[in-house]
């Protein structure tokens, strides 16, 4: 088995003679990007090589038992784990300079012995690395791209960009990490949409959930899952887009914002503790003003940690008085994003919601 090290960095280059297959992308007049069509990447098999890229954040010894506890998981798993050249890097309060975390995703890029791009963990900053990948490689090598947080800029991005088919889902510091291992939801959710080119379908919640921080070397403590809750009932279907919204919303007016018309929207929040109704208001503002609640046909919302049950009444409130003028169904609640354990979700991929039948499904397969 891989051991976590400096030197576990990587080498080579190339771009896989594979040819993507392709969907139809949602079309938004708004929207600086013309049409594409989505790239899927290929599916993982065992024994396929994982890079990992810090994208949003410096490494800290702190998380030296979480990083190795993360990379031996996926090992047992059948997998082996590369660390790009700067993931362990170190800039006392900033982020490690974003040239140096362009290179190491377009190197992974262009490594064909990489089949997926697993990020390291959430934080800020990542919007800087875009204009500094090189999209013509990404093009040519299509791989899969998945985090989640801060990450959704670069998911989107690529989205955008080039079609990337991207993935929300579990960190190697979140996620991959949990002790004593990740919860069985999150792999298993991951297991079926990177590994089986077919659709999903049905997506269900998890028996028991959490949003408990601890040491990283203990168990968090779990409570029952109260289920998904339907704000506003009705059917939708269109391709998935989303992830952390105020960090998508950074992306508006840039290259690298996603057409939205007829898509469903799947968003979530982090609550750091205050302001984040504040925040939530000041978002869905913005949403409401751009014309975004006139375009897209669905709305999924992730459920809010360490949210006090006064305050999850409110935010519902809020997302009503936002969207009051349009008639799409709202899906709420559901575990993705900063709450454990997660689903794996496509960006860019046919799902459908109907309330009737109590459903959200993954229509279409996400890789080939």
């Amino acid at each position: 088995a891989l051991k976590v090290a400096a030197g576990a960095l990587l080498a080579g280059s190339g771009i896989s003679a594979n040819r993507p297959a392709t969907a139809k992308r949602a079309d938004d007049s708004t929207s600086t990007n013309p049409m594409r069509e989505s790239i899927k990447p290929p599916k993982l098999v065992p024994q396929d090589t994982i890079g990992i890229v810090s994208t949003a954040t410096s490494f800290f010894t702190v998380h030296e038992s979480a990083l190795q506890r993360g990379v031996t998981y996926l090992e047992g798993a059948g997998l082996h784990v590369q660390l790009a050249q700067h993931t362990l890097d170190q800039r006392q309060h900033l982020n490690p300079p974003a040239q140096h975390r362009a290179e190491d995703l377009n190197q992974m890029f262009a490594d064909p012995k990489i089949k997926a791009i697993f990020c390291l963990s959430g934080g800020s900053g990542v919007n800087a690395v875009l204009p500094l990948l090189d999209w013509e490689q990404i093009e040519k090598s299509p791989k899969i791209v998945m985090g989640y947080s801060a990450i959704t800029a670069l998911l989107i991005g690529l989205y955008a960009k080039v079609g990337l088919v991207t993935f929300h889902g579990p960190m190697i510091l979140n996620g991959f990490s949990e002790y004593p291992q990740p919860f069985p939801y999150t792999w298993q959710s991951l297991e079926q949409m990177l590994f089986k080119a077919e659709p999903v379908g049905i997506l269900n919640p998890p028996a028991q959930w959490t949003d408990a921080y601890t040491s990283e070397d203990q168990p968090r403590a779990m409570k029952t899952n109260p289920g998904w809750h339907w704000l506003r009932e009705g059917k939708a279907s269109g391709p998935l887009l989303g992830g952390n919204l105020s960090v998508m919303l950074t992306l508006v007016g840039t290259p690298y914002w996603v057409p939205l018309r007829g898509a469903i929207l799947c968003v979530e929040e982090v609550n750091f503790g205050s302001g984040l109704l504040r925040k939530v208001d000041e978002s869905l503002a913005q949403c409401q003003q751009m014309g975004l609640f006139d375009q897209i046909a669905g709305l999924v919302i992730g459920k809010v940690n360490e949210l006090p049950e006064e305050e999850e009444k409110l935010f519902e409130s809020l997302i009503l008085e936002y969207t009051a003028d349009s008639q799409f169904p709202i899906l709420t609640g559901v575990d993705f994003g900063h709450t454990a354990p997660q689903l794996t979700l496509p960006i860019g991929i046919q799902a459908s919601l109907d309330s009737q039948q109590d459903r959200f499904s993954i229509d279409e397969a996400a890789v080939r």
